[in-house]
């Protein structure tokens, strides 16, 4: 068993089971209760996030149980992924959060994804929901504002201009929030 702290809660995870409990104070059970309603819309929908298993109330704290899955952060798949495989997870995520804005979920952690993403067998794995809102606002354009961040570094930059059209993001980010069209996203992929 590995224990884990967040800003507003504390992880339980049991690798070997597969399983991890999420434990929020009493005074976030309305995060506990968000966060396992969206678990459920997203899962089944067929979205790659941890399958949520049950959400329990006791007296002192809320207890989500949810699939753990195992993968690298993010930023570590950043540096370790060859170019094609992180193609294949930036535009599977990209599928992915799209999918969500259309659902009317909106996730504010995606400017930076530090613990939100995990990367397992070249597919990314969305983790962290507790702050997701029901509200229909844009998340693909925070995304790529992400990358136009991350390109700043030499070594990404030399790796992601491999597969994207870096000076075509903010022209194709302008036409997603007018258009709502994924395919002006898919278009800056190589």
């Amino acid at each position: 068993m590995t224990i884990e702290f967040g800003h507003h809660s504390m992880n339980l995870v049991f690798k070997a089971k597969q399983i991890n409990l999420k434990i929020y104070l009493p005074r976030l059970h309305h995060r506990a209760i968000r966060e396992f309603k969206v678990l459920q819309i997203l899962h089944n929908h067929g979205l790659c996030v941890p399958r949520p298993m049950k959400l329990m109330n006791a007296s002192n704290c809320s207890i989500l149980i949810r699939e753990y899955v195992e993968g690298m952060a993010f930023h570590e798949a950043l540096d370790k992924l060859d170019a094609e495989s992180l193609r294949k997870v930036l535009t599977s995520l990209i599928e992915q959060i799209h999918m969500i804005e259309n659902l009317g979920i909106y996730i504010p952690e995606f400017t930076s994804l530090s613990k939100n993403v995990v990367v397992n067998r070249d597919k990314p794995y969305i983790i962290d929901l507790e702050r997701a809102l029901f509200r229909k606002k844009p998340i693909v354009t925070q995304l790529l504002g992400l990358i136009i961040k991350l390109s700043k570094n030499p070594k990404l930059y030399r790796k992601l201009s491999q597969i994207i059209k870096l000076e075509e993001i903010k022209s194709a980010a302008k036409v997603y929030r007018e258009t709502n069209d994924i395919k002006a996203i898919r278009n800056i992929f190589v």
